[in-house]
């Protein structure tokens, strides 16, 4: 019988997303579906496999990671290893060597080729498909929340979004309560902690309170997600809004979420409901707990997010509820769940 190839992947950007991708991989034991191929960013080569094995929010890597000239070498507990990864440093999409590579994904982690043309390049320069790994600023072929509606990819869908962490928390939350209840309109705050984005000491920004000091303040500004959610979810479009709270911690987020249904509900029913979609259908995205947890207890989660039953609270129609999630190594996760997808499609 013959084996079937790898999906065979590259990552450009090699930032907070590119690094948790790939020790979420080594942690998953290198799932020999996927292959990761080569690793291009601007950042000194030596400095990459230093971050690659040491991390302040997630620690030490379950593994190594040593640099051998133009390749970062790989190995982990449970891999069959090494894994050699080619590095490159190249600024224009278009000259890197994905044809010569044979390149079946790019993870689009930068955050700069968020427009399909931008990230188009990628194609050009010969790879199958690319994965803009936040939320887009055009139409794609696909914009994807794995465990809602991943199963819609097509093997033609060549650019797709996999949005961001936090779309991958709102949507199945809102999903969840708009078939259980109906929601007339729902309202979100985004807890977030610090991002690359945000700046350590006051400097000017085009957001201007994303300028100031991420350490010392705790900052208002926009959320993608909701520009998100209305391509995943259409029929929610004006009936949900919301906005961002950056806080200075260094990972972890959460969402607070207040709704109207068009019936009365309970507390018990919110959360029955969630408990049973989190031992359900919803298992792999969704968890759940009624502990009295804080941030950090929901750091190196790999689940989309997890609903917090301690903090519902409901007036008639009126109720509030809060979901957790790791908005780095959740999301990464959700990002190799997406080229697992891919891996499907190209066997099949």
């Amino acid at each position: 019988m013959t084996a079937v190839r790898p999906l065979r992947v590259a990552i450009n950007g090699y930032g907070r997303i590119g690094r948790n991708v790939v020790r979420a991989w080594l942690e998953r034991g290198c799932p020999d579906s996927l292959q990761f191929v080569a690793i291009n960013d601007l950042g000194d080569a030596a400095t990459l496999a230093h971050l690659t094995r040491y991390d302040s929010t997630h620690g030490r890597l379950h593994g190594a990671a040593e640099l051998d000239g133009d390749e970062l070498v790989l190995a982990a507990k449970g891999c069959e290893c090494p894994h050699r990864i080619r590095l490159f440093s190249e600024a224009e999409p278009e000259h890197l060597p994905w044809a010569e590579l044979n390149v079946d994904v790019v993870l689009e982690c930068t955050g700069q080729f968020r427009a399909r043309d931008e990230a188009a390049r990628h194609l050009r320069a010969g790879a199958g498909k690319v994965i803009i790994g936040a939320a887009p600023f055009d139409e794609v072929d696909a914009t994807v929340v794995y465990g809602v509606n991943h199963h819609t990819v097509r093997a033609e869908d060549r650019v797709l979004s996999s949005v961001s962490c936090t779309t991958h928390a709102l949507v199945p939350l809102v999903q969840i309560l708009d078939e259980a209840f109906g929601l007339e309109s729902a309202l979100m705050t985004e807890i977030h902690a610090v991002t690359t984005d945000q700046m350590v000491l006051d400097r000017t920004h085009r957001d201007w309170r994303r300028g100031r000091a991420a350490g010392h303040n705790v900052i208002p500004t926009t959320s993608s997600s909701i520009g998100a959610l209305k391509r995943v979810l259409p029929h929610m479009a004006g009936r949900v809004d919301g906005y961002s709270i950056r806080v200075p911690t260094l990972n972890v987020a959460a969402i607070d979420l207040n709704f109207v249904t068009r019936e009365p509900v309970t507390v018990d029913m919110i959360n029955v409901l969630f408990r049973d979609h989190a031992a359900g259908s919803y298992g792999e995205i969704l968890g759940y707990c009624d502990e009295w947890l804080v941030s950090s207890d929901f750091n190196h989660l790999p689940q989309s997010l997890f609903f917090d039953a301690t903090e519902t609270r409901v007036v008639g129609r009126q109720a509030k509820v809060l979901a957790w999630y790791d908005n780095e190594w959740g999301y990464a996760n959700r990002l190799l769940d997406l080229c697992g997808v891919l891996a499907k499609l190209a066997i099949n």
